[in-house]
């Protein structure tokens, strides 16, 4: 009675082992690129910053330009000029980074600091999922549909970001041939949700792209 008591313990225990490592294994192919922001979060980041005016801020850092509070804090949307990181676009609070992109010469990083996609710049193919510390290997499918490419279109226009089977699609930088840019996300080639213009002149106004599905 004893034994069979301590055989069923067992076979209960390795069919513990056995579905956690099925669920660990289940979680991995269900890793995101980078946090998925819910559309509410983004709209309550704009409704504070959207007054903001633009303008430059240097720092130790690097040079900013882009939102800036009146006690001249770097927080809304814009780019800072690094020599370490090279340049860094997307949102900020309080001088922190919370998500964009951060193009090196080497390398493009998508996401947030603790949680990003790498790609490699020479090829435009990803390269591995950074989170919470740990590098994680790419699924299979990743290197076959995702990219990081520049594209550029007959009227001089060109987008820089990342792509889903050649087609816009991710987080990525649209550059006008007037000089302006536009920084957001993007799906099936389309603009979506927030995003900010950067024009010439130094300004910058918030825009907001309805899905289709709304």
């Amino acid at each position: 009675m004893y034994i069979f008591s301590m055989e069923k313990k067992l076979l209960s225990l390795l069919l513990l082992i056995s579905l956690a490592s099925l669920s660990a294994r289940a979680q991995f192919s269900r890793l995101d690129k980078y946090p998925n922001i819910p559309s509410q979060y983004d709209a309550a980041f704009v409704d504070h910053v959207k007054d903001f005016a633009s303008g430059v801020a240097k720092t130790s850092y690097g040079q900013y330009f882009g939102q800036i509070t009146r006690e001249r804090n770097v927080y809304g949307f814009g780019a800072y000029y690094t020599d370490n990181d090279g340049v860094i676009y997307g949102q900020y609070r309080l001088g922190n980074f919370l998500f964009g992109i951060k193009m090196g010469t080497q390398t493009a990083k998508v996401g947030s600091d603790d949680h990003y996609i790498c790609y490699d710049l020479t090829t435009g193919d990803p390269l591995y999922i950074m989170k919470d510390g740990d590098k994680y290997a790419l699924p299979a499918d990743y290197e076959k549909t995702y990219r990081f490419e520049s594209l550029t279109y007959q009227n001089g226009d060109k987008y820089v970001g990342e792509t889903v089977n050649g087609r816009r699609d991710g987080l990525g930088l649209y550059y006008y041939n007037n000089g302006n840019y536009y920084y957001g996300r993007y799906k099936n080639n389309e603009r979506k949700g927030f995003g900010a213009m950067f024009f010439t002149n130094n300004t910058i106004t918030i825009q907001y792209w309805k899905d289709e599905n709304e």
